[in-house]
């Protein structure tokens, strides 16, 4: 069975030495076979996992999302706790996003009012409404 270095395993995935190290010590990544002179040796299908890690957090999963979804894959678990995981966390985009655009609303609408010209002693809509004095 052809294995890899952390090197390779690396260069392969495009994900680093020290973050690949980090994923094994938050139990992402299986721990790796050790040579008699202790190095690391990765299984091929590391680089498919290196990867759905990734892609997981551009998704915005947390660390123990991902976790959790690996588990039920390695487990060969359940469906419906992978749906549960993503329907949870489209609840929480959902709200980010509601929350987003009411920064939007509030930061376009400051922007139209500021002349940008003038002293701050003379109040800046802009300022007021990041210290909270305008919602």
């Amino acid at each position: 069975m052809q294995t890899l270095s952390i090197g390779e395993l690396s260069e392969l995935s495009g994900v680093a030495n020290q973050a690949i190290r980090f994923y094994e010590k938050e139990k992402l990544m299986p721990a790796p076979q050790r040579t008699e002179a202790n190095y690391r040796r990765y299984p091929m299908d590391a680089v498919a996992r290196l990867q759905f890690i990734v892609h997981a957090k551009q998704w915005g999963f947390t660390l123990d999302e991902i976790r959790e979804l690996l588990i039920l894959q390695d487990a060969n678990g359940d469906r419906a706790q992978a749906k549960r995981i993503a329907e949870e966390k489209l609840h929480k985009i959902r709200e980010q996003i509601k929350h987003l655009s009411r920064i939007e609303a509030v930061l376009s609408r400051t922007l139209a009012e500021c002349t940008g010209e003038g002293p701050m002693q003379e109040g800046c809509p802009i300022v007021e409404a990041i210290a909270g004095q305008e919602e």
